[in-house]
């Protein structure tokens, strides 16, 4: 009467482990196609800039910039995919509504971004936030 219990406990030990394996491996499959939405203030606990600040200004076109007399906020979204890489920049003027084109945009591509240490998995982020300049 024994062997059939241990055999039935070293059976459910062992599909214990191989449903735990398959649920890690999930999540990091499922971590590396979605972005997960953040906010501008929580990115620091994801990423960090390589070598720089973000320069907003830089990045919108000159024209943009000039034409601007007051302030002026914008609706920004980006996403950092797993490699470190700035994609997927949407920026809005929030008075007008105007939507920059993405064909217009200065030096996005420049900016890569280092992973914390609560960011081991390399975690895709896409983060919503607005900026004023």
């Amino acid at each position: 009467m024994h062997r059939p219990l241990k055999l039935a406990y070293g059976f459910f030990a062992a599909l214990i482990i191989l449903s735990s394996m398959g649920c890690a491996n999930q999540r990091d499959m499922y971590s590396a196609k979605s972005p997960l939405a953040i906010s501008g203030s929580e990115m620091a606990y994801f990423w960090v800039t390589k070598d720089t600040l973000i320069s907003w200004q830089r990045i919108l076109p000159q024209s943009t910039v000039e034409t601007t007399q007051d302030k002026a906020s914008y609706k920004v979204s980006f996403v950092i995919n797993t490699s470190g890489e700035m994609q997927q920049v949407n920026i809005v003027n929030t008075s007008d509504g105007n939507k920059i084109p993405e064909d217009e945009l200065n030096g996005v591509g420049e900016y890569q971004f280092y992973p914390t240490a609560q960011n081991i998995s390399r975690q895709a982020v896409m983060i919503n936030t607005i900026i004023t300049l």
